[in-house]
C-alpha cells in the first residue's frame, strides 16, 4: 500500500511540472512549404518562423523569422530619409530663428542687402576700371611695337601677353563678383519672405 501511494506522488509530481520543460516541440513552414517539427525545425527553418508548442498543441511561444538582406536594405534607406527629413526640419527651424533674432524690421533686411550689394559693386567697378586700363595699355603697345624692329617688338609682344593675362584674371573676378552679387539678392529675398511670414503668423 505505501508503495503505491509513492507512486501516485511521484505521478502527481511529474503532473504539477509544467509542460513546456519536458514536453515542447518546435514547428516551423519552410520557403517551400513544407512543415518541419522538433529539433529539426530548429536547423531546417533557419530563415522561418518558428512556434514552440506544448504538448497539448497550445503555442507557447514563438520566434520571428530573421529579416532578409533586402528588408534590412529597405528599413535603412527608410531610416536614413528619416534622419534628412528631421534633419531637414531643424534646418529649416534654425533659419527662422535666426531671421527673427537678427531682423527687428523689414527696413533691416533691406539695408543689410544694399549694403553687401554696394560693397560687391564697388569690387565690379574697380575691375572693370583696371580691365579697361589694361586694354588701352595693350592698344599702345601695338602700335609703338610697329615701328620697332623684330627684337624690340618681342619686348612689347612680353607686355602685351602680360597684360592679356591679367584681363583673363580680372575677367574671372568679375564673374565671380556677379554671382556673388546674384546669390546676396537671392539670399535676402528669401530671407524677407521668411520674415514676413513669421511676422504675418505673430
Amino acid at each position: 500500500m505505501k508503495r503505491i501511494i509513492f507512486v501516485l506522488n511521484v505521478t502527481l509530481l511529474f503532473a504539477a511540472l509544467p509542460f513546456s520543460a519536458a514536453h515542447a516541440i518546435k514547428k516551423c513552414q519552410d520557403s517551400e512549404g513544407r512543415w518541419h517539427y522538433g529539433d529539426v525545425a530548429v536547423s531546417q527553418c533557419q530563415q522561418s518562423k518558428v512556434t514552440t508548442l506544448n504538448d497539448r498543441g497550445f503555442v507557447e511561444s514563438e520566434k520571428e523569422a530573421p529579416k532578409t538582406p533586402e528588408q534590412l536594405e529597405k528599413e535603412r534607406q527608410g531610416s536614413d530619409l528619416a534622419e534628412a527629413k528631421a534633419a531637414r526640419i531643424q534646418a529649416e527651424e534654425n533659419e527662422r530663428n535666426r531671421i527673427l533674432s537678427i531682423y527687428e524690421t523689414e527696413a533691416d533686411i533691406d539695408r543689410q542687402r544694399d549694403n553687401q550689394i554696394g560693397s560687391v559693386e564697388s569690387n565690379i567697378a574697380v575691375h572693370k576700371a583696371y580691365t579697361k586700363s589694361l586694354n588701352g595699355k595693350i592698344e599702345r603697345l601695338k602700335v609703338k611695337s610697329a615701328d620697332f624692329s623684330e627684337a624690340r617688338k618681342k619686348t612689347y609682344f612680353d607686355r602685351i601677353s602680360e597684360a592679356e593675362a591679367r584681363i583673363k584674371e580680372s575677367e574671372i573676378e568679375l564673374e565671380a563678383l556677379t554671382k556673388q552679387k546674384i546669390a546676396i539678392i537671392e539670399k535676402f529675398d528669401r530671407e524677407k519672405k521668411i520674415y514676413l511670414e513669421l511676422t504675418n503668423q505673430s
